[in-house]
């Protein structure tokens, strides 16, 4: 485990997700993503990922021994940041001057916060593929880190913020990810009859501004993608020097309209090596805008799933929360899509601020309603998260909502069990009942299966699909068994 040049050694820790991970693991996208510059550099990265690693605990401190630059920690609001700042504090432990830093979402919506944290040194606010490399130099030469921009960092006994970073606008112009850092085969992005499969971001942010979303504050409201021949030229590097054929793009918005979106189902249809794809990012109304030989194309392209946002089954509801989309739109592309079996995902949210219990049924029905128009589809209901850094989450503090105020709060924001760890609007005698929906819609359809990537998911499937299939087909949602199964399998 010795490294070359220790004044080039970077640690960097992918945390465990929680429940997810009995469900799928995909690569460590975006610490593959700032380890780009730096190991063209020469830096010598180390990706320590929690959730492949059984004897993390004991590597990190080794690593830690080995006197790193710095270890750096990405985050995400909720149970995640339990086991961010675990590996922090074993850090710290092992050496109390490594530096830790922590990057990510969760400490880019509340920097202030997350930097007075005793066991974080550095925070990096927003994407850091430069930021990353401009800190690292700094680090290696001690020099100030004042002119980088994006950094909240300790000076003394007060906080400095160097200023707000410069959003990236051009994924063309990044480095390629360095897959040599970790092992492939310990990852999973979906599962298409047990091949292999392999996930990567075509583009990022959304140009929507639904409430519940932090895309505001994290991209402004801006979708950057890559340019359709570097998809391209990425997809047949995946091909040719890893073998993989299954492609999972992590989008929160793959398609930057119908015109771009042909563009990009020809150039999938051109590939030499056909491939099967799935993406986790697309809308409706995009989807209703498509003609017959466009949806031709698309299954003819090797697209086998898509994710889209339903968010509710309540015109007004959709309205509340800024989804540009009606019932009736959603309806329309749900029976388009119907005439092929691609697989779809429709995500709906329960317990907003404001929703009625008459919109809460609305939202069951209309899941049951789309379910019985397509075949292919499988509806997911979740529970409203309330997220720092959006609309919905500002309104959320007018319902009764007191928000944790440290990170290891934060970490209690689990999006099954937070209404019941923090004061908010939604009445005690609701609570199991939004639960029970939720966990039992997660396993009422037998087209989840291409999710599941694991095989303990696969098992909690078939344990559990009867239940929720019965719970839905009568609405029963009363007896709330799902509190106990959650704990023993989540």
């Amino acid at each position: 485990m010795e490294t070359k040049d220790k004044n080039k050694f970077v640690l960097l820790i992918q945390p465990k997700h929680g429940s997810w991970d009995k469900i799928f693991c995909r690569l460590p996208e975006s610490l593959l993503a700032i380890s780009a510059c730096p190991h063209k550099e020469g830096y010598e990265i180390k990706i320590l990922d929690q959730r492949v690693e059984p004897d993390w605990k004991k590597k990190l401190v080794e690593y830690v021994g080995q006197k790193p630059l710095i270890v750096g920690i990405t985050t995400l609001t909720g149970p995640s940041l339990n086991f961010a700042l675990e590996a922090a504090d074993i850090v710290k432990k092992t050496d109390k001057n490594t530096k830790v830093v922590f990057g990510g979402v969760h400490v880019t919506l509340l920097p202030e916060q997350s930097i007075k944290n005793d066991n974080v040194d550095i925070v990096v606010k927003g994407d850091a593929d430069y930021t990353f490399l401009k800190l690292l130099n700094a680090l290696e030469k001690n020099d100030n880190l004042d002119d980088i921009k994006g950094l909240y960092y300790k000076r003394g006994e007060g906080i400095i913020f160097t200023g707000e970073p410069d959003m990236i606008r051009d994924l063309d112009a990044l480095s390629e990810s360095p897959y040599n850092l970790v092992d492939m085969s310990k990852y999973s992005a979906v599962d298409f009859k047990g091949s292999r499969s392999v996930s990567f971001m075509t583009s990022r942010g959304c140009p929507y501004a639904c409430k519940f979303c932090a895309n505001a504050t994290l991209h402004k409201s801006i979708r950057i993608g890559m340019s359709i021949p570097s998809i391209i030229s990425k997809i047949e590097m995946l091909q040719e020097k890893y073998d993989y054929n299954i492609f999972l793009f992590l989008d929160e918005n793959t398609s930057a309209g119908p015109a771009h979106f042909r563009e990009l189902i020809k150039a999938l249809n051109g590939l030499k090596r056909k491939i099967i794809w799935a993406t986790t990012g697309i809308r409706a109304d995009m989807i209703a805008r498509l003609d017959d030989e466009d949806l031709k194309n698309l299954w003819d392209s090797g697209c086998r799933a898509m994710d889209i946002g339903v968010e509710s089954g309540s015109d007004r509801v959709l309205k509340y929360i800024n989804k540009a989309e009606t019932k009736e739109i959603m309806g329309f592309a749900n029976k388009k899509l119907a005439k092929y079996p691609i697989i779809l995902k429709y995500t709906f949210i329960i317990g907003y601020p404001t929703e009625t219990d008459e919109e809460m049924e609305e939202t069951v029905d209309f899941y049951m309603q789309l379910s019985s128009e397509n075949p292919n589809v499988f509806p997911m209901i979740f529970i409203y998260t309330p997220i720092v850094g959006t609309p919905l989450y500002s309104e959320s503090l007018k319902y009764d909502f007191i928000p944790p105020v440290t990170m290891q709060e934060w970490a209690d924001m689990d999006y099954k069990t937070w209404l019941y760890k923090y004061p908010n609007w939604i009445p005690k005698n609701k609570k199991r009942r939004l639960e029970v929906i939720s966990i039992s819609s997660l396993f009422c359809n037998s087209n989840v299966k291409y999710k599941l990537a694991t095989l303990f998911s696969k098992v909690a499937f078939l344990l559990y699909h009867p239940i929720a299939k019965f719970r839905f087909k009568y609405k029963f949602f009363g007896f709330p068994v799902e509190s106990f199964l959650s704990k023993l399998f989540f």
